[in-house]
């Protein structure tokens, strides 16, 4: 029709080929100014411009599979085939963008980028193609030949990369992770799926570092999908312990440490079971779980603490003209649970302490057991000792400003309690309940009181323990009491988005 509306001469003075390059440019600088978030609306304007430069295309050559030119155009032939091809180039624009839509609208653009990439590099090798046999009119037959030496020599150079390339198309079809997943590799490779593209797959692992695996190495690895079942990451601990330490103790003091670390879920409850054992020292493996795989290492990190304040060395033990220990001994030597009375070489307040001063108050501590929901201090109470958890785990909570009464840490094996009020006289800032059975000792400040006049450095050192847990206890109550400011647009907003009404409706209900 628009053929025939120029022939008639409605349009004399129109050049189809320079309104075909006018509707290119408009086209492009229009796209320019919508955002890429807004398929839909790119789609329809692509389709729009392209149905009037198939239109303005066939009204010049006819088909694009079969160009016709006129003998009035043959001064021009070259300037067409070029249009033809960039209508080719068009149309394989159009193809992929439906395309795009259709996986945005399934939500599966991000997980199958890889394959989605090498469909669009596959339609527009296709549109070269068609340009050179339908539009040049060159034999495909001795181009292929040639291509196929030319894919030889290109496959040797790049086999790497082509390998990464196919696995990554097998690993899209086959899907053992998907954006998001956690996963662990062998080698111990972990971390949170963030890319996968042509080449590689991106990881995020827990130092918040990104991890890049080529897909040839990861297509050939055991792949461990935290993610698969559910967000909850098992992960284990081996411990040596010295033979010495009786094996049922050991145990309960392992499942207790464990217990303490906030990082560490109550459920599934953590099991230590016996792996080996040889001459002088039994390994003992910790499982336990954390909510996800990012948190394994904290919670690593908390239990190895929290056994060292049951299993450290005393510094004071070593005679002062022992040559300094190795670290690889300390790596082979295997840990030991020490006994009540080098309870006070294993607490940093008592260190300027001489053997003798330790001696005398261990000889002055009282053993206290308790069981499972006892309640060992109230908040409020007067507190007249210090504690030292020989074994079990202490519930500790406050009751805040509102009348709430929190959770707020748990103690285990080798935890103090009742610095503060040993030192201000203060009640006790929080309850201590008992969660397992254990034994406490504890020091009576009649009997710690002399000994702290005689030295000040104590003094010091518990100062500045009770200053840092005043700021603790601050700290948490204005976390627990903080609450989230709600602004008033805010609020309209969620009560719009309950009820499902639009601003139109809300112009009418005013």
């Amino acid at each position: 029709m628009i053929e025939e509306a120029i022939g008639s001469g409605l349009f004399p003075s129109v050049d189809l080929t320079l309104v075909f390059v006018a509707l290119v440019v408009v086209g492009a600088v229009a796209l320019r100014f919508i955002p890429r978030r807004k398929e839909v609306t790119r789609l329809v304007l692509i389709s729009v411009f392209f149905a009037a430069e198939t239109a303005i295309i066939i009204a010049l050559i006819g088909s694009p599979t079969a160009p016709v030119v006129r003998p009035e155009d043959l001064p021009r032939q070259f300037w067409l085939q070029i249009l033809t091809c960039c209508w080719w180039g068009l149309a394989a624009r159009e193809l992929i963008e439906c395309l795009k839509l259709l996986t945005r609208l399934r939500k599966t653009a991000s997980e199958n980028r890889l394959l989605f990439d090498v469909i669009a590099g596959s339609i527009y090798v296709c549109a070269a193609l068609a340009m050179m046999g339908f539009v040049f009119a060159w034999p495909l037959q001795g181009l292929l030949a040639t291509s196929g030496i030319i894919a030889i020599v290109l496959g040797l150079a790049l086999q790497s990369t082509l390998s990464d390339l196919f696995s990554g198309i097998s690993l899209n079809i086959e899907k053992p992770y998907q954006l998001g997943d956690e996963i662990l590799l062998d080698g111990g490779i972990e971390g949170q799926v963030v890319q996968v593209n042509w080449r590689s797959t991106h990881l995020r692992n827990g130092a918040n570092d990104i991890v890049v695996v080529p897909n040839s190495a990861i297509a050939k690895m055991r792949i461990q999908n935290h993610s698969a079942g559910s967000k909850r990451y098992s992960g284990s601990l081996l411990v040596i312990v010295d033979s010495r330490n009786a094996f049922q103790t050991t145990i309960e003091l392992l499942e207790q440490a464990a217990m303490a670390c906030p990082a560490i879920l109550q459920h599934p409850a953590c099991k230590v079971v016996a792996t080996d054992i040889k001459g002088d020292r039994v390994t003992y493996e910790i499982s336990f779980s954390t909510e996800m795989f990012t948190s394994s290492g904290e919670a690593r990190s908390q239990l190895i603490s929290q056994i060292y304040k049951r299993a450290r060395p005393a510094t004071s033990q070593q005679p002062r003209s022992a040559a300094p220990l190795s670290p690889d001994a300390f790596i082979a030597s295997p840990i030991f649970f020490f006994l009540e009375n080098e309870v006070l070489d294993h607490l940093q307040f008592f260190d300027p302490l001489s053997p003798t001063e330790k001696a005398d108050l261990i000889s002055k501590m009282v053993r206290h057991h308790f069981h499972v929901g006892d309640k060992l201090l109230a908040q409020g109470d007067k507190n007249d000792a210090l504690h030292f958890i020989y074994s079990g785990v202490i519930q500790v909570t406050h009751q805040v400003a509102d009348g709430r009464v929190l959770d707020v840490e748990k103690l285990g094996p080798g935890d103090t309690y009742g610095e503060l009020s040993l030192m201000t006289g203060e009640p006790s800032p929080g309850g201590f309940s008992a969660v397992t059975s254990g034994l406490l000792l504890e020091l009576k400040t009649e009997d710690l009181k002399p000994v702290m006049e005689g030295r000040p450095e104590l003094m010091d050192a518990l100062c500045h323990y009770i200053t840092r847990m005043q700021e603790f206890i601050a700290g948490f109550e204005r976390s627990a009491l903080q609450k989230a400011e709600i602004h008033q647009h805010d609020l309209l907003w969620r009560v719009r988005n309950f009820f499902r009404l639009s601003e139109a409706s809300q112009k009418i209900t005013k």
